[in-house]
């Protein structure tokens, strides 16, 4: 019976020695990954909006003629560079010219009626209506003594009542220019009454409205660009009739905006005065926003916001409607960012640090975008993130790291 018992008691002590081996070699033979990590350091990086946008001018303007006419000439062409008060159109103008002479004269004539009225009579003027009054007064004294000497040969019977009714239509004529005369003559040492000067006055002013009139409209017959800018279509041609009002040529100022809709929930992050980039094709130019719409657009319901350029893209990139892609700069974030290479996902992002030569899943939520690189909440700074050789790693697995 003893013999048994130390027998089963000598094959259990080798059976617990084999065990312990086979662990002991498992231990000996656990594989080692090589992997590279960077540690984990807090970084600031800007936080952008990214949106597509619409080249544009801050101001298209649409220049026509206020009278209708026939268009004598087009000094320019689509696609032509203009400045500040280069003459774009005209208008053949002889008839107008015409009307402006004869406007002037009028107004001129009517004038001199009223300075006259308003200075009074020249001591010449005077000199002639006392000469009209003599002229006057002698002859009606002449004609008044050859109607007494008819009255008497009448009575006895020596002419007819034919004379002397004759003599006396004379005799009542030279009356009435005798008082013409002498009312003239006091009007002239007199002046003119308040209301000739103003009747004077009035028809002045008329007359100067007149000619300011046809003047304006000689003016408005050339067409002049009010600022610098590029012609961005011609619609008429020389010697068609151009109505009033009608576009003869649109232009685009120099100043270039770019226009993009923003979301409900990004319009809350913009402010007048934030900085923006622009990309048109590979052409970079920077700007600043200049106006945020307080009302959604109806169709879309985003917000429109107004980009304008510091640094001009060449005219050759600047193509109304052009598209762009749009960065806007909203502040800076500080955490912790990583690669966005080194993560991972199998349903939830996730990435991999090393504690104590093993490594640990780390599930991540991500953030905020700055070109490779994201901004993350799940890491502290000073973990050792895996950045190579993670792809075949598991959690727990050993790993050696390599420089």
């Amino acid at each position: 019976m003893k013999r048994i018992i130390y027998f089963l008691m000598t094959i259990s002590m080798l059976l617990c020695a084999g065990c312990s081996d086979k662990t002991d070699n498992a231990a000996a033979q656990e594989k080692t990954r090589p992997v590279k990590v960077t540690t984990i350091e807090e970084e600031s990086y800007p936080v952008t909006l990214e949106y597509i946008g619409t080249i544009t001018s801050d101001e298209i303007k649409k220049y026509s003629f206020k009278s209708p006419g026939k268009v004598g000439r087009i000094y320019v062409e689509k696609g032509q560079r203009v400045k500040k008060g280069d003459v774009i159109a005209s208008l053949d103008d002889k008839d107008l010219l015409f009307a402006v002479e004869a406007a002037q004269a009028q107004m001129l004539a009517a004038q001199a009626q009223y300075q006259k009225a308003v200075n009074g009579a020249s001591q010449e003027d005077i000199n002639n209506a006392k000469l009209n009054v003599k002229k006057a007064q002698d002859t009606h004294d002449f004609v008044e003594d050859t109607y007494e000497k008819m009255v008497d040969l009448y009575d006895k019977g020596s002419i007819s009542k034919q004379q002397l009714d004759e003599s006396k239509l004379k005799l009542d004529n030279s009356i009435s220019t005798l008082n013409q005369a002498k009312e003239l003559l006091k009007q002239v040492q007199d002046g003119a009454r308040a209301e000739d000067e103003q009747a004077l006055l009035s028809q002045f002013e008329a007359a100067k409205t007149n000619y300011e009139h046809k003047k304006s409209m000689l003016d408005d017959a050339r067409i002049s660009s009010d600022v610098d800018g590029y012609i961005v279509d011609v619609l008429n041609e020389e010697g068609e009739i151009a109505a009033a009002g009608y576009p003869v040529a649109v232009i685009r100022s120099e100043h270039q905006t770019v226009q993009t809709g923003v979301s409900q929930k990004d319009v809350k992050k913009v402010e007048v005065g934030m900085k923006a980039s622009v990309d048109v094709d590979g052409v970079k130019g920077e700007g600043v926003i200049t106006n945020i719409a307080q009302m959604p657009d109806r169709e879309s319901r985003t917000y429109t916001v107004e980009i304008e350029l510091t640094e001009k893209l060449s005219e050759n990139d600047f193509y109304l409607g052009a598209i762009a892609k749009i960065s806007i700069q909203i502040g800076n974030l500080k955490g912790v960012w990583v690669s966005i290479p080194t993560i991972m996902n199998n349903g939830e992002d996730y990435v991999y640090v090393v504690e104590n030569e093993r490594v640990v899943r780390k599930n991540l939520q991500l953030g905020e975008i700055h070109e490779e690189k994201v901004s993350v909440k799940g890491l502290t700074v000073g973990e050792q993130l895996i950045i190579e050789g993670m792809k075949n790693l598991k959690d727990g697995y050993k790993v050696s790291i390599q420089q």
